[in-house]
């Protein structure tokens, strides 16, 4: 037996307001995820919007973007591949894995950046 609510009751993402659901940030982030995996966004991390700053930076959005095509071995490896400096790449890394978008697959001494969720959206704007 499906306990999923019928489609047509569900709301649309872009229908989604912070007055008809509770007034925690937290439960307003989860309530929307849980919107959008309805709708066929699963594993989808949302990002409160000061949190989102902290992502939305050319440089930055460049890494995330190059990671969802791409699977370097080595922090190393992708600071080559996108011509940036390591260093700059692994604090960028750091604060891409403080926020959950980033993870590590560790083989040794090396340690792969992959992207965590398929999907990362900044919780609604009003």
């Amino acid at each position: 037996m499906d306990d999923k609510p019928p489609a047509s009751k569900i709301p649309l993402p872009t229908e989604f307001t912070k007055e008809s659901i509770f007034d925690s940030d937290l439960e307003l982030r989860n309530t929307f995820s849980e919107i959008l995996s309805q709708h066929g966004f699963a594993d989808t991390l949302v990002l409160s919007r000061g949190r989102a700053d902290d992502v939305f930076h050319d440089r930055r959005i460049e890494i995330v973007e190059y990671l969802q095509t791409h699977e370097p071995r080595s922090v190393r490896a992708l600071a080559s591949e996108l011509t940036l400096d390591k260093g700059v790449v692994s604090r960028d890394l750091q604060k891409l894995v403080a926020l959950d978008i980033v993870e590590f697959d560790e083989d040794g001494q090396s340690k792969a950046p992959r992207l965590k969720h398929r999907h990362v959206v900044v919780e609604p704007i009003y």
